[in-house]
């Protein structure tokens, strides 16, 4: 079976707001926004004690089924404290084929929502580097079902049905290359549990076109794995990351 797609996610994400570099100290609130397109590729496991359930969606299967990823950043800035908070929903359904006869198929309904939130602090600020590090936390919501179509054998189906909180730490590295080039990285990581570990990390390259606005290019991973007691949920989505930034 063709592919059949739909992802919509709509983020306010700190960890992917462009901050220059180098900003002097002021003593008043400074804001930032970024809207983005993330070309993602998406892979959900569901292991039950009947077995595992995976689905993939490919990048260029994305692209050629209109698959789709808005993605929205704020940040708040006073001295050399960041505020950050990040919300993603995305749904994702699609049909796919099987390897092999035992299953003629499997179709996949895929809803997430992930909401972070995050203080960090400028430890380090020099020769166009600065280091921001701190730490908050992700909610995760999700609503899953992956169900393998009969074939020779009969059909069957998992669910995840479930939210949780975790704590994460973070960190965010920006160089500025020159006056008009900046490249940032964000990584964090949460969990701290055995049976619940996430991480994410992104890497992007900033052109500012105005003192206000920049283009934004890079690419994104994230990574999601919880134990609910009886199953365990895999998610991971990764792909280019496309984008505008707006400051004020």
């Amino acid at each position: 079976m063709t592919p059949k797609t739909l992802t919509a996610a709509l983020c306010t994400s700190g960890m992917l707001t462009m901050t220059p570099a180098i900003t002097h100290a002021e003593d008043a609130w400074q804001f930032s926004g970024t809207f983005y397109l993330w070309g993602a590729e998406t892979s959900t496991t569901i292991t039950t004690p009947a077995g595992s359930i995976g689905a993939t969606l490919s990048f260029s299967d994305a692209l050629e089924n209109l698959d789709f990823a808005f993605m929205g950043s704020v940040e708040a800035r006073y001295d050399r404290w960041s505020l950050i908070t990040d919300i993603a929903t995305t749904t994702l359904a699609f049909s796919q084929t099987t390897p092999g006869t035992n299953f003629s198929g499997l179709d996949a309904d895929i809803r997430t929502t992930v909401l972070n939130a995050y203080a960090l602090y400028r430890t380090y600020e020099d020769s166009g580097m600065s280091l921001d590090l701190g730490a908050g936390l992700r909610w995760f919501e999700t609503d899953t079902t992956l169900t393998l179509l009969p074939g020779a054998l009969a059909g069957r189906s998992a669910q995840v049905d479930n939210s949780w909180t975790d704590p994460v730490v973070a960190a965010r590295f920006s160089y500025q290359l020159s006056d008009q080039w900046t490249v940032v990285s964000f990584l964090d990581y949460g969990g701290f549990r055995s049976n619940s570990t996430s991480w994410q990390a992104l890497i992007t390259a900033q052109y500012a076109i105005t003192d206000s606005w920049s283009l934004v290019g890079g690419y994104r991973y994230l990574d999601i794995d919880h134990d609910t007691g009886t199953q365990n949920f895999s998610f991971s989505q990764s792909g280019p990351v496309f984008g505008a930034t707006y400051r004020f």
